[in-house]
């Protein structure tokens, strides 16, 4: 979390952040240490106000120091209709596509992410949503599921 932090000290641009809050020494840490920094602690949200407010978002901001293996909330984002930035490791590669729903940047690179927080206003929103709808939605599962059991039933026929 500290990451975000900088990069909202550094463009001046205000940072919500949502969930449990686990630590609050280390909170309060970041806050005195980023104390330019304009952040709003949100909670811990009910499914459809996080939504609600996710969608109102610029964008949604992982700065993970650990390999994520898919990054469910990246994809609600994207159903959002909210780009996603976030470091280039782990499961977020296959859900971020530079330039297009998002930007993907080099971990700890706090230039590039400030960078690329500037640069977010040139995603289509639109184009965020209608890739959560192909690629994520229960439908787009259900198409790939099937066509994956057709696969396999006609490799032992």
């Amino acid at each position: 979390m500290e990451d975000a932090f900088a990069v909202a000290q550094v463009t001046n641009l205000p940072l919500q952040v949502f969930g449990y809050l686990q630590d609050e020494q280390y909170w309060q840490s970041l806050k005195r240490s980023y104390p330019q920094a304009q952040v709003e602690y949100k909670g811990f949200l009910p499914t459809a106000e996080f939504q609600q407010a996710l969608g109102q978002c610029q964008a949604l901001i992982m700065t993970h120091k650990w390999v994520e293996a898919f990054g469910r909330v990246a994809v609600e984002a994207l159903a959002c209709g909210v780009p996603v930035i976030s470091y280039d490791r782990g499961g977020l590669k296959e859900i971020v596509e530079t330039g297009k729903t998002g930007f993907l940047v080099t971990p700890d690179d706090m230039p590039a992410l400030a960078t690329a927080v500037e640069k977010i206003s040139a995603i289509d929103r639109s184009h965020c949503r209608q890739v959560a709808e192909s690629r994520y939605s229960l439908p787009a599962y259900g198409d790939r599921l099937e066509q994956w059991f057709t696969d396999v039933m006609n490799f032992y026929q």
